[in-house]
């Protein structure tokens, strides 16, 4: 995000004017200058009840490589009974997830009663698309407002000391319709699948190492929704590092695509094994699931995971026991790790391993 030192003169200009064509976005979160010799080349066109007209995505690439998609939108902000047209750049990377807006020129964004924007209100703005996950993603129109307490202005977000408690320090003072309206246009399911579809067609080795590379989130979980049979086989140290650092649903999907004839190497099954402390709960699950599923299980695997019994919970406990049930696997290592987790207080479910013991490994 720019700071307010580098953006709070020209936000403070943009309340009165509007934005000149060549100044750069307001906010924009790609590590890339955009040019003027970017082509742009319209991808798609969205229309949904409401708009006033079409909306416009289009890609924005180099010489070398597709950049970021953008739509210039002109759209209806309105409340019950009232209407005003609402102008705006809204910037998307490559996988459809929101990087920045601007302003049109001539258009600043305003609040009720046409006070224009200040400095606060950009950059709330642009922190409330930011988020994902905001509590808008679960609310329709009718419940932004408390209704028993509305004061209605004469204008479009106008109704002040009304808005329902729960967003009220999400959305932007004043501009409670336009943020929501914003918001679901930056977070649209359908412009994200349109801009995946369009991708999908330019994806190639180049812009993969690209997405690797890139640190994105979004990048990366789009690689990994892609990786082939092919891929887990000849290139290990990819998939293993997304497990190591990356965010839970991937380490799932990772997990759950490995191919069984790479999962019954020896070599794969203790590596994994020996990634299995660093792992979130839901994919240690998955993971003792697939070692579940596996033609057969090494020995070295089930010693690596002994050691991390401690950390399982009560499901993931018997799925180890399952695998190791009927006393197949008698190294010391692993009996004398199952003795320590039995012995360990802080370990919940010990009780689990107390007859298993007996009745594995002792005589």
């Amino acid at each position: 995000m720019k700071s307010f030192k580098l953006v709070g003169l020209a936000l403070l200009w943009l309340g009165l004017v509007g934005k000149e064509h060549n100044q750069n976005p307001l906010f924009f979160e790609l590590p890339l200058q955009i040019e003027d010799s970017f082509e742009r080349i319209e991808m798609a066109e969205l229309m949904e009840e409401g708009f006033i007209e079409p909306i416009s995505i289009a890609l924005n690439r180099d010489s070398e490589r597709p950049l970021f998609y953008e739509s210039t939108i002109r759209t209806t902000v309105c409340d019950d009974e009232i209407c005003e047209i609402m102008y705006i750049k809204l910037y998307w990377d490559l996988v459809g997830d929101y990087v920045g807006y601007d302003t049109v020129a001539t258009h600043p964004l305003t609040k009720f009663d046409h006070e224009p924007f200040t400095e606060n209100d950009y950059s709330k703005l642009h922190e409330l698309l930011n988020n994902d996950g905001s509590i808008l993603k679960f609310k329709q129109k009718s419940e932004l407002i408390d209704k028993e307490k509305i004061k209605a202005s004469d204008v479009v977000d106008g109704t002040t000391g009304a808005t329902a408690l729960e967003i009220k320090d999400e959305v932007v003072e004043g501009a409670l319709y336009s943020s929501y309206t914003l918001w679901h246009l930056s977070h649209s399911g359908k412009i994200k699948n349109m801009i995946n579809e369009h991708t999908e067609k330019l994806y190639d080795s180049s812009l993969k190492n690209i997405f690797i590379a890139s640190g994105r989130t979004g990048y990366k979980y789009f690689v990994i929704q892609r990786l082939t049979d092919q891929d887990y086989i000849s290139d290990t140290d990819l998939w293993t590092g997304f497990l190591i650092s990356d965010i839970p649903l991937a380490k799932k999907k990772i997990l759950n695509n490995i191919p069984n004839l790479l999962l019954d190497k020896e070599s794969i099954q203790l590596e994994l094994a020996a990634l299995f402390s660093s792992l979130d709960v839901n994919s240690r699950t998955v993971l003792l699931n697939k070692f579940q599923d596996a033609q057969f299980v090494y020995e070295s695997a089930i010693e690596e995971l002994s050691k991390n019994i401690y950390l399982m919970n009560k499901n993931q406990t018997n799925v180890f026991l399952t695998l190791i049930e009927g006393g197949l696997f008698k190294g010391d290592l692993l009996i004398s790790n199952l003795k320590t987790a039995y012995n360990n207080t802080k370990f919940a479910y010990g009780y689990l391993l107390e007859d298993f013991i007996k009745n594995n490994y002792e005589d």
